[in-house]
């Protein structure tokens, strides 16, 4: 059970126990506050950027492969092994894309720990990185 799934399982036992309904909403709302403060700590902080990066694209039948610094070359062959591995995994689990999908495709992990694509740090093998 969550820390929120206990503190609501522990204040509806305090209902049953015929507990003021004033002082509920008293320790609902600074629970709320807290847990709120908790996960707020990290809003509005952003990475640190070190370089401005010049952005191109290539668009394949599902794919938009998004590349910098002249590396068509590497987005062409990541847009080739994402249509070919496409293909192969709509066959096998009879299963059809219903949106365009877009790949950016860094040039060391350096440079894509300074993105804003994603809010929260991830390390190297982890969300196909």
């Amino acid at each position: 059970m969550t820390f929120l799934g206990k503190i609501i399982y522990n204040m509806a036992t305090l209902i049953n126990k015929n507990v003021n309904i004033s002082s509920m909403r008293i320790i609902l709302s600074l629970v709320v506050m807290i847990y709120s403060g908790i996960y707020a700590q990290s809003f509005g902080q952003n990475k640190v950027q070190y370089k401005d990066f010049d952005w191109n694209y290539i668009q394949t039948s599902y794919f938009d492969i998004y590349y910098y610094d002249g590396q068509q070359d590497l987005a062409e062959f990541v847009a080739d092994v994402a249509e070919e591995s496409y293909e192969q995994i709509s066959i096998h689990l009879r299963w059809n894309l219903k949106n365009r999908v877009s790949i950016m495709v860094y040039n060391s992990h350096n440079e894509f720990q300074q993105t804003n694509i994603v809010g929260t740090y991830m390390r190297e093998g982890v969300g196909g990185i």
